[in-house]
């Protein structure tokens, strides 16, 4: 889910469609649908906005204005408009590569394999969350399903050979209306490391989205939080704006 809203913006931005019904893994016919429904809500063939990044770590607070433009899974550019000092820095996604520009020194980096677990833009988020593109229903199978009073509580484990880092992850999804509440990511040894929660649903350009996502790492008070302003889907972006020249403009 951290890399569906990355990419995603992050992620989250592919069009919605539900799984077919039908059993998956140790779950009930529907649940594949349920989980593809909330992983691809933020999802269209292409999309642009404007966000505000917030950084809240125990030394340093940082606050970021960013446009962004989506076209799918696959290609991503998002661009600082504040503050000042750091207006103009981008990143590029395109396909698993992924570049970095400076505007201050008019430079280009290319994210290579010894940056994958840096932080991204100086978020709990890093360049191998960017990177990597993980679909839920393909990456995973169902173990467990709870069906709460208000939600469904569904647990995840990866299929074999699946390109993903966590060895379990726990969905929360409101039975209302679909809307991701809460994932919790645990590494291969069961323990929790991360969680990611959705809140403020809002309809935005005809479509019910969260609009604020906060990520928080397990046991610690800091935390990541990314808020939508606006957002369009099935938006025409030209072509150049996933380009290095693109990047630079």
């Amino acid at each position: 889910m951290i890399k569906t809203f990355l990419a995603s913006w992050i992620a989250l931005i592919s069009t919605a469609g539900l799984a077919h019904a039908g059993s998956w893994g140790k779950c009930p016919g529907g649940t594949k649908a349920i989980v593809d429904r909330a992983d691809r809500i933020m999802v269209a063939g292409s999309s642009a906005g404007i966000m505000t990044m917030r950084v809240v770590k125990p030394h340093n607070h940082a606050t970021m204005k960013m446009k962004f433009w989506s076209s799918g899974r696959e290609k991503m550019l998002v661009r600082i408009a504040a503050p000042s000092r750091l207006r103009g820095m981008a990143t590029l996604k395109v396909g698993t590569r992924v570049w970095y520009y400076m505007p201050r020194t008019d430079r280009i980096v290319r994210v290579g394999s010894s940056m994958l677990s840096d932080s991204w833009m100086g978020s709990h988020f890093t360049n191998d969350d960017l990177i990597k593109e993980t679909e839920m229903e393909k990456d995973y199978t169902c173990q467990a399903r709870r069906d709460l009073a208000a939600s469904y509580r569904i647990t995840l484990k990866p299929k074999p050979n699946a390109p993903v880092v966590w060895g379990k992850v726990i969905m929360v999804i409101k039975r209302k209306n679909g809307l991701p509440e809460k994932v919790e990511y645990y590494d291969e040894h069961g323990r929790l490391k991360r969680i990611m929660t959705f809140s403020q649903a809002r309809v935005m350009d005809g479509r019910l989205v969260p609009t604020r996502f906060v990520l928080r790492p397990a046991g610690k008070s800091e935390y990541t939080e990314i808020s939508y302003q606006k957002i369009r889907f099935r938006v025409r972006i030209p072509a150049r704006y996933f380009s290095l020249r693109g990047l630079t403009r």
